[in-house]
C-alpha cells in the first residue's frame, strides 16, 4: 500500500512538473530563499522559487534554477495577523527550516501547508532546548 501511494505521488509529480509552464499564469509568489528548507519530505536548496497554484487544494513549489518542483496539498485560511504581503513563512527548529505558509498577498488569505513527520520530529527534539521561530521571506 505504501509503495503504491509513493508511486502515484511520483507519477503525479512528474506529470505536474511537465505542466508547470502551462500554469505559470497562476503564479502565487516568487521569492529568493537564502537557506535550504523542507517541503513535506523533500529537501530544497537555497535559491529562487516560484509557487504556482495547481488546483484548489495543491501548489507546486519550483526551484527557478533547476526546474525541480515539489507538490504540496494545502488549506486556505484567513489570517488574523497577516499584513497582506506576498511571502513564504518557514518554521525554524535548530538549523532546519520547514515551509509552513504562503501569503498570497491579497485579502489576507494564507495557504497553510500540512506539518510533515520530519517537522514534528524536529519540534519534539527542540521542544526542551528552544522555542520554534517563524521566518518570513518576502516575495519579489
Amino acid at each position: 500500500m505504501n509503495r503504491y501511494v509513493i508511486g502515484v505521488l511520483a507519477i503525479l509529480a512528474v506529470a505536474l512538473s511537465l505542466c508547470v509552464p502551462a500554469i505559470s499564469a497562476q503564479t502565487i509568489v516568487r521569492a529568493n530563499v537564502p537557506f535550504a528548507f523542507t517541503v513535506g519530505q523533500t529537501e530544497m536548496p537555497a535559491g529562487n522559487y516560484t509557487v504556482n497554484s495547481v488546483s484548489e487544494s495543491a501548489i507546486a513549489i519550483t526551484d527557478s534554477n533547476t526546474g525541480t518542483s515539489v507538490l504540496s496539498l494545502f488549506r486556505s485560511e484567513q489570517a488574523k495577523h497577516n499584513d497582506g504581503t506576498a511571502k513564504l513563512v518557514f518554521h525554524k527548529y535548530g538549523d532546519k527550516y520547514f515551509l509552513s505558509q504562503v501569503g498570497r498577498g491579497f485579502g489576507g488569505s494564507l495557504i497553510q501547508l500540512p506539518t510533515s513527520k520530519q517537522e514534528q520530529e524536529a519540534q519534539i527534539r527542540t521542544a526542551r532546548s528552544a522555542s520554534p521561530k517563524e521566518v518570513a521571506v518576502a516575495a519579489k
